[in-house]
């Protein structure tokens, strides 16, 4: 897919934040019936986590969904072993970053991201900025396991999530 504009991000992420409480419950629950394996992958690595980290996991995977969803009409439905390739991928890929030179991490990082920078974008300022914003105390090992759960939605997402005409 290509990537999607800084404004249709942002004109996506205002709208979910204006959701009603049935209406957000009624559209989590369509993500469920059309990616139930991206949501169970979702909620159970979460699982663990303190349960206001593990409620912001599951709204910034449910806005990077509907920022997919709003830009391609219908995305194919995603299978766990999909999922689990490109999460196991990224966790050989931040094994193997350990201990490499901040400057050259940088570079790295930004390489890696330039498929969807402005969805990136997007989740690293829920992670760090909403996050204190709502005061969720959330521990660096948590920011990095959260980052990575999301990284790997928004790149199978943006591997199956076909391009409207």
């Amino acid at each position: 897919m290509d990537p999607l504009s800084e404004d249709f991000v942002e004109k996506t992420r205002q709208e979910v934040a204006e959701f009603s409480p049935p209406k957000a419950h009624k559209e989590m629950l369509a993500m469920g019936k059309h990616q139930p394996d991206l949501l169970a992958f979702l909620t159970a690595f979460a699982d663990d986590l303190q349960q206001e980290v593990k409620e912001l996991a599951i709204y910034i995977a449910f806005v990077v969904y509907k920022m997919f969803l709003d830009a391609s009409g219908n995305i194919p439905r995603i299978s766990s072993k999909e999922i689990m390739t490109r999460y196991d991928e990224n966790i050989r890929f931040l094994e193997r970053l350990q201990g490499t030179h901040e400057k050259i991490f940088d570079r790295i990082a930004k390489i890696e991201l330039s498929k969807q920078p402005f969805v990136m974008k997007y989740l690293l300022e829920a992670l760090m900025e909403d996050a204190e914003k709502d005061r969720i105390d959330m521990t660096e090992e948590a920011i990095g396991f959260l980052y990575i759960l999301i990284k790997t939605e928004i790149e199978v997402l943006d591997k199956k999530a076909p391009m409207k005409h």
